[in-house]
């Protein structure tokens, strides 16, 4: 297990409940990179409902939803989809659950010891990030809730808004991949409230919102894909135009990662999109993504010969997992793929790239494509967000950092760059940040999520001063 946490987040378990005294702050050692990484339970009881969040100290991760704590007797089970994962156990004594941990395919025993007050207190000593907002504000912060009445679900949100009458541009901010709160948040880090702070403190107002069956919204997120999202976002737009102090005129999105790949998808549908601000948004589409996540990058060390003699494999297993044909014999066909494509192969090439024996190589891609025939990722890999872009006429700002390891900098902005010259969006800009990663810090392992929860930074401010003047350029 090599990290704990996953930038693509889904899955995971389920069951029924009623319960005795569990509450509180449960503790145990899990192993990672060759020492052991604390993890803590937090669970609560509000009237007969049960929920937890997850904490790892170590890794300077705290206030993970998880999403479903079912407690019957003295067995618990906890749902976590940001890790794919959770934990089964039964409570041995007062102070002792024994248990599973499981993350993806991997599991292992663990068992959790409840921390007292004294020892809670020590492990959230260190958790706060400077640049997290804290009241008080000097602008005006509103909880709002509304509805997308097309799928029947009620969304919770924060409006933040300057002091003063008159009616506000109004940025909506849409999340990046896996079950997100309203503040973006990724261990400490609240990328979403750091932007709404900004932008608010220079005049404008900002929607953000939890995701569905995230925080204060409802809704399936699991079965959803990312169409559904946006009409969650449409449902925002909606509702803003329902209030007397926005600029309705005025309305902008702002997305990171698949909410700069949303972003367009509702601009295109819509009349009302003054602008769009993309984060690290996969403008070349999600298959060209995947594959510079799973080949290009992880293998920009290897000769040309063996990097497109992996894409190969690659690209053949991803049609087994997706073809419909093949469902019922998905196993017998990525195997016979995998020994086929072996056979093609020099010794060398082998050796550089097939670590792992056939069985091994072969469960890989089983149990990586497993999930692929979900409908979030059937529309993640079929939609043409490019073909979207080509129909917008409304300014576009295209940011990625240029050590983005989820997101290919070059090849997006080179894409975006394209689209805008060739639509002649006036006041475009399409533009790499050096020195961040895909959420804009600062970075030495910049592919690492241990590193993005453990850096001290949130969002560089240079991209904050550039999001900022180019939207308050737009909307003057």
């Amino acid at each position: 297990m090599k990290t704990l946490f996953s930038i693509f987040c889904v899955t995971l378990i389920s069951l029924v409940s009623t319960a005795q005294d569990i509450t509180g702050s449960w503790q145990g050692l899990i192993p990672v990179g060759g020492k052991s990484v604390r993890i803590i339970f937090n669970i609560v009881k509000t009237g007969n409902e049960y929920t937890s969040t997850m904490d790892s100290p170590d890794q300077k991760a705290y206030g993970i939803t998880c999403n479903k704590t079912v407690v019957n007797n003295d067995s618990i089970i906890i749902s976590v989809e940001m890790i794919k994962g959770g934990y089964k156990g039964e409570r041995n004594s007062n102070d002792l659950i024994v248990g599973v941990f499981s993350q993806g395919p991997g599991s292992m025993p663990i068992s959790l010891k409840r921390l007292n007050d004294a020892e809670i207190s020590k492990t959230l000593a260190s958790k706060e990030k400077p640049q997290t907002p804290k009241p008080p504000f000097s602008y005006i912060t509103e909880e709002v809730v509304y509805e997308n009445a097309l799928q029947k679900i009620t969304l919770g949100a924060t409006l933040t808004k300057p002091i003063g009458k008159g009616k506000f541009p109004v940025v909506l901010l849409i999340t990046g991949s896996g079950p997100q709160d309203r503040d973006e948040t990724i261990g400490m880090h609240k990328p979403f409230a750091v932007i709404a702070n900004f932008l608010t403190n220079h005049g404008l107002a900002v929607l953000r919102v939890d995701d569905r069956g995230v925080g204060k919204s409802t809704g399936d997120f699991r079965g959803s894909t990312s169409a559904d999202f946006a009409t969650d976002v449409m449902a925002g737009l909606d509702y803003l135009k329902t209030r007397n102090d926005i600029d309705v005129s005025k309305m902008g999105l702002l997305g990171h990662s698949e909410g700069g790949f949303i972003a367009p998808y509702v601009a295109a549908r819509r009349n009302d999109i003054a602008f769009i601000v993309m984060l690290a948004g996969p403008a070349v589409g999600g298959k060209k993504t995947m594959y510079f996540q799973a080949v290009e990058k992880p293998l920009v060390n290897e000769s040309p010969k063996d990097r497109n003699a992996y894409g190969q494999l690659y690209t053949k297993m991803l049609e087994v997992a997706l073809d419909d044909k093949v469902a019922k014999d998905v196993a017998s066909y990525t195997r016979n793929t995998f020994l086929d494509w072996k056979k093609q192969q020099t010794e060398a090439t082998l050796k550089a790239i097939v670590h792992g024996t056939d069985e091994e190589v072969i469960g890989s891609f089983t149990t990586g494509f497993s999930d692929l025939k979900r409908p979030w990722w059937r529309f993640f890999l079929s939609y043409s967000i490019s073909a979207d872009l080509k129909k917008l006429s409304i300014p576009l700002l295209a940011l990625n950092g240029a050590l983005d390891e989820q997101v290919d900098p070059k090849g997006n902005l080179a894409l975006m760059n394209q689209i805008v010259i060739a639509n002649k969006n006036h006041g475009s800009k399409v533009i790499e940040v050096p020195g961040v990663n895909h959420l804009f810090q600062h970075c030495k392992a910049c592919g690492s999520v241990d590193e993005y929860i453990e850096l001290a930074e949130t969002f560089d401010t240079g991209t904050l001063d550039i999001i900022g003047n180019w939207i308050l350029e737009r909307v003057k």
